[in-house]
């Protein structure tokens, strides 16, 4: 085998130059590959990474199932076998109810448990006390936004009491309106997202004043981000819809790995004119070297022994093709981040082309290199079969007749 690749080798030396065009043709097919793959895996982990800084992976957001036009209410039943599940850590119901001042002014009212401010602790007091902690009845945190307008609308603040009503529906459907008192306990600063225009109540007040029997949702506590898959998977199982930040991963890494794909695709387009060359470049040898493989099998060698020595040449062009190629790779890759991170950070603005401006928009990682290396090692030799095939054929006699 020493002595194959030692004669292949010198072969190949006596046509430096041709060679040395097969293996670049090879080279920029594979760096082309290994640029644009690492681009989309660059892109994936940005996305990824952004989703778990802004979403807790240990938390399962749970609603009511819906299933052949039949709707599994979120029970208190339900709510204690979700609670006894392993790897639970606590459960945080809430419901969720639309209230109307005197003066018109609408509210947007949630009823939560304690728990409830442990999965989003960004519920932060600008003044003013929680409501459990005082224990008065029916009293209310209002959010950043609530509060702006219910100052100006109203002219409320911490410790007024107001009067709200709530529309529910009795029997036949017939609706009523109940009154509420409500007592400003406290103001949340301001969280950006939608609990500004929210205001917080207790659970038990809530459910009391609209008459409800089941919750409109809750959050799942787990004590390990690997456990959230499975346990949200149980909760499925007692028909109730279950969602995750690991399902949103999960999600985007299909859609990545797709685009990644097509990328790797028509990049490697550029790889067939490499085959090409090879393929070329060694039925031309083969009639170069008609003489030569004539008297080889004159003296001898087989068939198999001819197609091992045009094979083994194959294999030393695809070995350096693909080495150059992953070097050039990550060269392309470091010219991908250097050249396309600002159009890519201007076109998409926002948190995502923030995101990406924190970081590397390419991700080399070693299953790419030996992608690229893979696969310049077979191209090479899958195009180099024919060539090795037909000379592995040729008539001893007839190749004798041009000495």
């Amino acid at each position: 085998m020493k002595e194959l690749f030692a004669l292949a080798s010198r072969q190949l030396g006596r046509r430096k130059l041709r060679a040395f065009f097969i293996v670049l043709g090879i080279a920029i097919g594979v760096a082309a590959v290994v640029g644009m793959t690492s681009l989309g895996e660059g892109i994936r982990v940005q996305a990824v990474e952004q989703i778990k800084a802004q979403h807790d992976l240990t938390t399962i957001d749970v609603s009511a199932g819906v299933e052949a036009g039949s709707i599994t209410l979120i029970t208190d039943s339900k709510l204690k076998a979700i609670d006894r599940e392993e790897h639970v850590l606590f459960v945080a119901p809430y419901v969720k109810d639309s209230y109307v001042t005197q003066n018109n002014t609408y509210l947007a009212v949630k009823g939560i448990t304690p728990e409830y401010r442990q999965v989003h602790r960004n519920l932060q007091l600008e003044m003013g006390d929680w409501f459990e902690e005082k224990g008065d009845h029916n009293e209310i945190v209002l959010g950043y936004d609530v509060a702006k307008r219910l100052a100006v609308i109203e002219d409320l603040g911490i410790g007024d009491e107001f009067t709200t009503k709530i529309r529910l529906y009795g029997e036949e459907g017939r609706p009523k309106d109940k009154p509420a008192v409500f007592k400003i306990a406290g103001i949340l600063k301001s969280t950006g997202d939608e609990h500004d225009n929210q205001a917080l109540v207790g659970i038990k007040e809530a459910k009391e004043l609209d008459e409800k029997d089941a919750y409109d949702g809750l959050f799942v506590k787990v004590d390990d981000p690997a456990f959230a898959a499975s346990v949200g998977d149980k909760i499925e199982g007692l028909g109730l819809s279950a969602r995750s930040a690991q399902d949103v991963i999960d999600e985007v890494n299909k859609l990545m790995v797709a685009v990644t794909i097509v990328f790797g695709f028509f990049s490697g387009i550029s790889l067939v004119v490499g085959a090409l060359m090879v393929v070329n470049t060694m039925i031309i040898s083969v009639y170069e070297r008609t003489k030569e493989i004539g008297l080889t099998k004159a003296l001898g060698a087989s068939d198999f022994d001819i197609m091992k020595m045009f094979l083994a040449e194959c294999v030393i062009i695809g070995v350096i093709g693909g080495i150059l190629g992953d070097l050039l790779g990550i060269g392309f890759s470091v010219l991908i981040d250097i050249v396309g991170k600002p159009f890519l950070v201007s076109a998409l603005g926002g948190e995502l082309g923030a995101g990406l401006q924190s970081g590397s928009i390419t991700a080399i990682t070693p299953a790419i290199l030996a992608a690229g290396f893979t696969i310049s090692l077979v191209l090479s030799i899958v195009s180099g079969l024919y060539p090795a095939r037909r000379a592995s054929r040729l008539n001893p006699l007839d190749a004798l007749r041009q000495i």
